[in-house]
């Protein structure tokens, strides 16, 4: 029988856990990059910049379109496309176009929240088409739980000079808790629904699905969110109510013009009553002197 030295014995096993730990790290790498990557025949995962094309911003409105009224996006038939549905700027057109038009009449270096900011499809458009309007003094903060998803937009930022733009990997609730992501079908990432973590749990899957989640008064208490805000773009998947009712405070200082879902899924209450049809529905918690003014597609807009 071969003895081995109680030396080499641990040498080997700390050898072993390290490479073990340079393979979990790469492998974790590896499921960043696919995120960001088509996924080829040729299994090259570094051609997320290959992947890149000139996508037209249709808020922007000219007769001559040049390459400084496009945005540098991800081309739509990769893999990380096909798998976050809606994808394209023009998508909720109406919605988009409101909040800009509004925008371009706030004061000097105001903000907009967009939360649920999903891939950047209406932070992005929103900000570029700011810049070209010359009002890059107006900050949109593009909040969205989805750590992959704020990568995400941090890159096409990067891509596009969008000064104007700030990412935070948060999501909007009336507590300062942890949710996870509900199991979805299909390809409409912008769709997931969010629940409470259960912090006993050990399920690896639950584990690995934590997000943040965070009232937006101590978002502007805490110093994330710096300029007075003059919109507010809520498409939170059901969490809108709660999103509203922790930034009370803020919204009663800042009065910010509100852009806000209003469906089957977002206009349901704790008991299950649907309030979809109800215009009215949100100003229950918002200051009284608040009021609807119109929709726009699924959107109650709702101003001071």
């Amino acid at each position: 029988m071969i003895k081995i030295n109680k030396t080499y014995l641990k040498i080997i096993v700390i050898v072993i856990i390290i490479v073990i730990i340079i393979l979990l790290v790469l492998n974790n790498n590896r499921g960043n990059i696919d995120k960001f990557t088509n996924n080829n025949d040729n299994n090259d995962k570094s051609n997320f910049e290959a992947n890149i094309e000139l996508a037209i911003n249709p808020y922007i409105k000219t007769n001559t379109i040049n390459d400084n009224h496009k945005i540098k996006w991800q081309k739509l038939d990769t893999n990380f496309m096909s798998k976050n549905w809606p994808n394209t700027f023009d998508f909720d057109y109406d919605i988009k176009d409101d909040i800009i038009n509004k925008a371009l009449t706030l004061p000097l270096n105001s903000a907009i929240i967009d939360c649920g900011a999903h891939i950047g499809d209406g932070s992005v458009s929103i900000a570029h088409a700011l810049k070209h309007y010359n009002r890059e003094d107006i900050i949109v903060y593009a909040i969205d739980p989805s750590k992959y998803k704020c990568e995400f937009i941090e890159f096409i930022k990067t891509k596009n000079n969008l000064n104007n733009l700030i990412v935070l990997n948060y999501g909007l609730s009336n507590i300062n808790s942890e949710y996870k992501t509900l199991k979805q079908s299909g390809e409409n990432t912008g769709g997931w629904e969010w629940v409470a973590h259960n912090t006993n749990t050990t399920d690896t899957e639950d584990i690995n699905n934590i997000n943040k989640f965070i009232k937006l008064d101590d978002l502007i208490k805490d110093n994330m969110i710096k300029h007075k805000i003059g919109i507010i773009h809520l498409d939170v998947e059901g969490m809108e109510k709660e999103a509203l009712i922790g930034g009370t405070e803020t919204i009663a200082q800042h009065k910010p013009y509100i852009s806000i879902e209003n469906n089957s899924k977002s206009g349901k209450d704790s008991n299950g009553n649907e309030h979809s049809l109800n215009n009215n529905y949100y100003l229950e918690f918002l200051p009284k002197e608040y009021k609807y003014l119109y929709n726009k597609g699924q959107n109650n807009i709702l101003s001071y």
